[in-house]
């Protein structure tokens, strides 16, 4: 049992820090708030933090999947929270009073649109 929740037979400790990944992506995002500055002036400086800087593609896909999965979640969460108030509301009730039923599958569907509408964009 404990070779399966070895973190080394896992590969946790292969995975880079999210941390460590945003510290090699902020200078960029400083080049890109820099909105004065010409072509050429923000070319000569991104070619400097590129020779200073080893950014290849597989810390880029990792920090941009780090960034939207959480987005994505919840995108999913709101749409899965609009298809169980629909089907809250179609469930025929064992009571009269619906009224309270109403209200549930309303704020339901509100916040479900909410999340996926906000986090989706």
């Amino acid at each position: 049992m404990k070779n399966i929740l070895n973190k080394e037979s896992i590969g946790v400790q292969s995975i880079p820090n999210n941390k460590m990944i945003a510290n090699e992506i902020e200078p960029f995002r400083k080049t890109d708030e820099k909105a004065g500055s010409s072509r050429n002036e923000l070319l000569d400086e991104f070619d400097v933090l590129l020779s200073h800087h080893q950014l290849d593609n597989k810390i880029s896909k990792k920090y941009l999947s780090r960034e939207r999965l959480p987005k994505t979640i919840l995108a999913v969460v709101g749409i899965l929270m609009c298809i169980s108030a629909v089907v809250l509301i179609l469930m025929p009730t064992a009571s009269h009073d619906n009224s309270l039923k109403y209200i549930m599958a309303s704020s339901m569907i509100v916040i479900g649109v909410y999340l996926a509408v906000r986090f989706a964009l």
